[in-house]
């Protein structure tokens, strides 16, 4: 199970870490990312708040201005936690029952089985953010950072140094909020979905229904994880000077103020910030996992 985890967790956040990363910018504060309006205007930015870009305008332009590497700038951070992190995940979830084969004699049964697979995943979940929380600051932080991004270890050694080891888990009550419904209803429609008969589609991907539904929490968690961030521009040749962010006082105590702040700051508009994206990542990252985990698993 830990093996096939590890396997499944490098898969999925290869893959889709271009995502991600569209998904931070546009959740981040508005102040704190600015992208480039175009080559000929000598270098102006537009807020993303003032001037709203689709997914698909931010991944262009990241690719324009500094190549297609800059959308997996900070991906190394998930390699040294997904292994532990999914090994984690899917030996809880595998010992719990979570990736066994349905086959229930009933319809109670079969619905009973789901749930405690969901149980199982949910379970899995709360490991695996504990680890992967502290990777997941990191790795907003490198998203974010203009110019030449630090590593890894440089990167945990400012956080630490200026933050205190308080910010590594300041967004792991919110993280948990966030995941442990997500995990529930993720881990029961994977089950159920397995047992034969199967049952009628849903009229949505449930994982990019929870991903949408879950998105004002991602928010929440993306501005406590980046807080201490000052507005660096994401120009295509930065100064040497603004080549790492630089640190500001923090602005959320925890993840009411958070809450608190951005309603009053941008309303309810402010918390479907990188909804799109994180809808659009959610349904394939679940399979890529999942698959991945059971092709793995099997050949084991």
């Amino acid at each position: 199970h830990a093996l096939a985890g590890s396997f499944a967790g490098f898969a999925e956040h290869s893959v889709m870490f271009p995502v991600d990363t569209v998904k931070t910018m546009m959740q981040a504060r508005p102040q704190h990312c600015t992208l480039p309006l175009a080559a000929h205007r000598g270098g102006q930015t537009a807020v993303l708040a003032a001037a709203p870009l689709t997914p698909i305008d931010v991944a262009a332009r990241l690719w324009r201005n500094h190549g297609g590497m800059r959308l997996w700038r900070g991906v190394q951070t998930m390699f040294i936690g997904c292994i532990p992190a999914h090994g984690a995940y899917f030996t809880i979830c595998g010992g719990a029952g979570g990736g066994a084969a349905g086959g229930g004699a009933s319809a109670t049964a079969e619905s009973a089985q789901a749930l405690a697979a969901g149980g199982a995943v949910a379970l899995g979940t709360i490991a695996h953010d504990l680890i992967m929380t502290p990777m997941d600051v990191c790795k907003q932080r490198m998203q974010l950072s203009a110019g030449g991004s630090p590593g890894v270890y440089a990167c945990a050694c400012t956080i630490l140094q200026q933050e205190g080891a308080r910010a590594f888990w300041l967004s792991y009550p919110t993280t948990l909020l966030m995941n442990l419904p997500y995990a529930l209803l993720m881990g029961s429609a994977n089950e159920r979905l397995r047992q034969p008969p199967p049952p009628p589609p849903p009229p949505s991907p449930p994982g990019a229904l929870a991903g949408g539904l879950t998105n004002p929490l991602d928010v929440v968690k993306t501005r406590l994880q980046t807080q201490h961030l000052v507005a660096a521009p994401l120009v295509a040749a930065p100064p040497p000077a603004a080549a790492h962010a630089a640190a500001a006082p923090l602005t959320y105590e925890g993840m009411r103020h958070a809450a608190q702040s951005i309603w009053a700051e941008e309303g309810a508009r402010g918390f479907l910030r990188g909804a799109t994206a994180r809808m659009s990542a959610h349904a394939p990252s679940v399979a890529i996992c999942w698959t991945t985990y059971e092709s793995i698993k099997l050949v084991l």
